[in-house]
């Protein structure tokens, strides 16, 4: 597939491996890491990058689109700095999709300061018949973790234990 200027090439996890989704600026990209897998997240500002990491691993949970953003569960986390604030929000959502077994459609966050962060997930409860999971992401982990300002830019790097 070619991709415009501005489009992504976004690589699938799980059973369809072998394909691949051109989309325009998602906000983060997929690299593999031996037996695990990372992305690479952006954003403007703290809140878009939180929410574009939350997005890059929703993308490694569920087929995107499967999930309607149908109600909202609020989410909260805490961190010591700005990268273990990031693995505590990540860690955070994927614990309310497993105990409140949800589908996530997409992420909203309210607002990142002072070791604090604040959203809405929102989705829908777990339609196995419907809902289509990739794979299951057991864990937003320190390993090769970055997080910091690049430019005019917020960039973030985080690996999943899969």
């Amino acid at each position: 597939m070619r991709c415009e200027e501005g489009q992504h090439r976004v690589g699938l996890v799980g059973r369809d491996s072998d394909r691949e989704e051109i989309v325009k600026d998602p906000g983060f990209e997929l690299f593999e890491v031996t037996a695990d897998v990372g992305i690479i997240a952006w954003g403007d500002s703290l809140e878009e990058l939180f929410a574009n990491a939350a997005r890059g691993m929703f993308a490694l949970m569920i087929e995107s689109h499967a999930a309607r953003p149908a109600k909202v569960l609020l989410v909260e986390a805490r961190g010591a700095d700005l990268p273990s604030l990031l693995v505590a929000w990540l860690n955070e959502l994927l614990y309310r999709c497993e105990v409140e077994e949800w589908a996530p459609a997409d992420v909203r966050v309210l607002g990142v300061a002072s070791g604090r962060v604040e959203g809405e997930l929102k989705g829908e409860p777990v339609d196995r018949d419907r809902h289509r999971f990739k794979g299951v992401v057991k864990a937003a982990t320190y390993h090769l973790l970055e997080c910091d300002k690049d430019g005019d830019r917020w960039r973030a790097r985080v690996v999943f234990d899969v």
